[in-house]
């Protein structure tokens, strides 16, 4: 439905989901939310010190493995800010077509 009205979804993917849309000849909008620390995570989530490092350590470990995969990364230390740079990317990049390089 989102497709054929021409509008912009907003869905949590992993790098396999994205895979399959690009195979669908669909170009997605890859955005990843990166926080600088742990307590910048505590701030936004309610979370224990021990998942606000495991969840910086996946962000890492997900940009060194799929370099040119997002769209944008974006940070931000309270959800106001880290809602406005996801728009601000969605924005800049709904009109363009986003092809991968590999």
């Amino acid at each position: 439905a989102v497709v054929s009205t021409q509008s912009t979804g907003l869905e949590d993917a992993n790098t396999y989901t994205v895979d399959q849309l690009q195979k669908a000849g669909l170009h997605p909008i890859v955005i990843l939310v990166k926080c600088k620390s742990s307590q910048e995570i505590r701030t936004v989530r309610n979370c224990s010190s021990e998942q606000a490092v495991r969840t910086i350590s996946k962000s890492n470990k997900l940009e060194s493995e799929h370099p040119g995969k997002f769209t944008a990364i974006v940070s931000g230390s309270r959800c106001d800010e880290i809602f406005k740079s996801i728009l601000s990317a969605v924005t800049t990049h709904r009109e363009s077509l986003w092809l991968p390089i590999s």
